[in-house]
């Protein structure tokens, strides 16, 4: 569980983020929508201990990132919109580099159970510089949750992807235990993978609902998405 409260971020003169407060509940996958510069990727990179923030709190799993900032982030997975790889070294040993940090004591077993199931054990022995941008994608996905995170976070996973890899890639969200925070722009992947949905606009939340609900209530994420802005 991630429960963010109070949680303001300016960079200077400009509030990226104002008075935040949400949760995100264990067994669930969560989405945040909103436009570019709402301060969706903000909030994923302060939750998992990446950014600074001015005031407020964030809590996993009981653990307070400003106090105890090394349990609460054993407790995170987080996958960044533009993966940070290294391009000249191959997809596993990237992946052992980073079991390494993670001091994991089977990541041989490890990575090949992960990249077998994420579909990406065909080309582990690649350089990364040579990987498309969904095998990118699915190598750092991997890499985020070698050491069997309870919480994720993603940051628009799908986005750009071929049919294929997204197709992986919501499989594997639906398919997951634990709680998962899905920042996104698509309406399709909120409708078929999320429990319930945020909306943040100009680094405020401006509305919170079930998706089920807002299917019924309004035919489509989408239309929910733009009546709730249109009425700010």
């Amino acid at each position: 569980m991630i429960k963010v409260k109070d949680l303001t971020k300016c960079y200077g003169k400009i509030t990226a983020l104002s008075h935040v407060t949400v949760e995100f509940d264990d067994a669930k996958t969560v989405a945040i929508m909103g436009e570019n510069g709402a301060g969706k990727s903000t909030l994923l990179k302060i939750i998992a201990g990446i950014l600074p923030y001015d005031s407020g709190d964030i809590i996993v799993d009981n653990y307070s990132i400003a106090i105890q900032s090394l349990q609460a982030r054993e407790r995170l997975g987080y996958l960044p919109e533009i993966p940070d790889l290294y391009e000249r070294i191959t997809g596993r040993e990237f992946l052992f580099y980073i079991a390494s940090l993670r001091k994991l004591s089977d990541a041989e077993n490890i990575i090949d159970r992960l990249s077998k199931m994420i579909g990406i054990d065909d080309a582990l022995e690649y350089e990364i510089g040579g990987y498309s941008k969904g095998m990118k994608q699915k190598v750092s996905l991997l890499s985020a949750i070698l050491h069997a995170p309870h919480n994720l976070l993603l940051d628009e996973p799908v986005y750009g992807l071929d049919p294929l890899a997204s197709r992986t890639i919501q499989d594997f969200i639906q398919k997951r235990q634990g709680t998962t925070v899905l920042a996104t722009h698509s309406t399709q992947l909120v409708e078929h993978v999320a429990d319930a949905v945020y909306f943040l606009m100009h680094g405020k939340i401006i509305a919170y609902d079930s998706v089920s609900h807002l299917m019924k209530e309004f035919g489509s994420v989408e239309n929910a998405y733009f009546f709730y802005k249109e009425s700010k």
